[in-house]
């Protein structure tokens, strides 16, 4: 069963499994959102908003129809 970066909560932590092919895909690669890389969920934004994601000292806001198209475990 894929899980999605989407289904995540705040506080979450968790790893990137894959980067489903998107139009902004290669923009999530320049970001550092590649397989194999750990990340905590910040904060999520109501009503299907932003999600706000930290990889090491890093911090990315994603919209969540971005981050439906990021599998993780």
């Amino acid at each position: 069963m894929e899980i999605k970066l989407s289904d995540f909560k705040k506080g979450m932590k968790g790893k990137i499994i894959d980067v489903l092919e998107n139009p902004v895909s290669t923009k999530l690669a320049e970001f550092g959102i590649l397989p194999g890389v750990a990340f905590s969920i910040l904060n999520r934004a109501p009503f299907k908003g932003p999600i706000f994601i930290q990889i090491d000292n890093n911090r990315i806001a994603l919209r969540f129809k971005e981050a439906a198209f990021i599998v993780v475990e």
